[in-house]
């Protein structure tokens, strides 16, 4: 199995235990351990496409449908895991899979992406 397989997978088995209850909380957690994190240049595409994913929950007028909603939240709980594929305790090799986490979710909803920063425009 690849190792974006096996990404997939893991955000597929977060996105499907996730619930819309959960969602505040996932939020502010993530919020939470952002306003922990030291940027570096390593890991600017990370906390990018995170705060767009965050903005894009926290912004009641954008309508989702529960899927995408629940792939970024299963991404954000990815992240929030302190021991998922690669851990994070590894310098930035931890953070390594949790960008590719990112990656796969920001691939998959780049039409949603888009459709929020065409709303912010107008």
């Amino acid at each position: 199995m690849s190792e974006a397989s096996r990404h997939d997978d893991v955000l597929r088995d977060a996105a499907d235990a996730v619930r819309p209850e959960d969602e505040a909380s996932i939020v502010e957690r993530t919020e939470q351990r952002l306003r922990d994190f030291t940027p570096r240049k390593s890991t600017w595409f990370l906390l990018h496409n995170l705060g767009t994913l965050l903005r894009m929950l926290r912004d009641r007028s954008f309508h989702m449908e529960w899927s995408s909603r629940a792939m970024i939240l299963g991404a954000l709980v990815y992240f929030l895991l302190p021991s998922d594929l690669v851990p994070d305790l590894l310098p930035l090799v931890g953070l390594a899979d949790d960008t590719m986490v990112v990656g796969i979710v920001i691939k998959r909803l780049a039409h949603e992406i888009e459709r929020y920063r065409a709303g912010m425009l107008s």
